[in-house]
């Protein structure tokens, strides 16, 4: 045998190892990177600062001494800073740690609690319970300023009324314990509408 066919015979054998071997020979193709750019996440936050309370009179009161009667009414005004940042963000404002039970000995007939939330940073309407970036649904004519970014500084008012038509000795010396629930606000964000 010539050199020729000696090599033509190793060629061919050595393709025949290299595909009975578990190699492949590859076709062209091509590979390129997306331009997608970064997605990055909001944001949902609340900061209280010290709250106040006050009797009926307006006078500020500390309220860890003080003994109310029938006819008196309790404002507690907590200032809180909220900030939502989001495209799509939505949130709802609401209390948290009502006293119940033990913690709540006055008779129900006897007390209302009741907690407003009214925007103090510009024209202080009483906010209906959402809070929308660019929009701040309220009792009124609600602000449409489109923004992601919506900062709100809010008061919330909680009224502890000790009713007048109270009956004979109820509830006298009875306590309302705020603090053993761990009472507060609570921001909760609203999915968008097409979540999953």
């Amino acid at each position: 045998m010539n050199k020729m066919v000696k090599g033509a015979i190793a060629t061919g054998v050595g393709v025949i190892l290299l595909v009975g071997g578990g190699g492949t020979l590859a076709t062209w193709n091509q590979a390129q990177d997306a331009s997608m750019g970064s997605v990055v996440s909001g944001d949902l936050n609340l900061v209280a600062d010290a709250g106040v309370w006050k009797n009926a009179a307006g006078t500020t009161i500390a309220i860890g001494s003080y003994k109310v009667v029938p006819g008196d009414t309790l404002t507690y005004t907590q200032p809180l800073n909220v900030t939502l940042t989001g495209d799509l963000m939505k949130a709802t404002l609401v209390t948290k740690g009502l006293p119940t039970g033990a913690n709540k000995n006055f008779e129900d007939s006897n007390v209302a609690v009741t907690t407003v939330f009214t925007d103090t940073s510009a024209a202080k309407k009483v906010l209906t319970g959402d809070l929308i970036p660019g929009t701040l649904v309220a009792a009124t004519v609600p602000v449409t300023t489109p923004v992601s970014t919506f900062a709100r500084n809010v008061n919330a008012t909680t009224t502890f009324t000790f009713k007048t038509d109270t009956q004979n000795r109820s509830s006298v010396n009875s306590k309302y314990d705020f603090n053993a629930e761990a009472f507060g606000y609570k921001l909760v964000q609203v999915a968008p509408a097409n979540a999953n």
